[in-house]
């Protein structure tokens, strides 16, 4: 019976453990040099980058040349929220295994999308908790 029990345990710790994504120790460097820390990692998605030109805005423009190329993003939830207590969000860009860019996502605001570097306007604009 104790056995029993054990094998059960040491599966839930093992699901458990494969069921989180591991935080990217580069990403961890490159948003904390912006101001940003993960709380933890969310999604990886890896596709072949076919948004049109046209749709690439301000906050993602360092795509436009990588169309047509295979990028991974990586989606992380943020320690840091907005001002109606919601965490942010920031995606990651890599291509060949380097990061190429990223942006943040802001739950409370329309469009959403920010520049990672405008952590200090999003305090004095009061849109994130400081």
């Amino acid at each position: 019976m104790k056995m029993r029990i054990f094998l059960i345990l040491v599966g839930i710790l093992f699901v458990s453990a494969c069921g989180q994504e591991t935080i990217n120790e580069e990403h961890k460097v490159y948003l904390s040099n912006k101001g940003w820390e993960i709380k933890k990692s969310i999604e990886v998605e890896t596709f072949i980058l076919d948004t049109p030109e046209e749709m690439i805005s301000n906050y993602d423009a360092f795509l436009s040349e990588y169309l047509g190329e295979e990028v991974t993003q990586y989606f992380y939830e943020l320690k840091e929220k907005d001002v109606e207590g919601k965490r942010l969000k920031a995606v990651v860009y890599e291509a060949e295994e380097k990061i190429i860019g990223g942006y943040g996502i802001l739950p409370s605001w329309t469009p959403g999308g920010f520049n990672l570097d405008d952590k200090e306007r999003l305090i004095n604009d009061q849109m994130i908790k400081q």
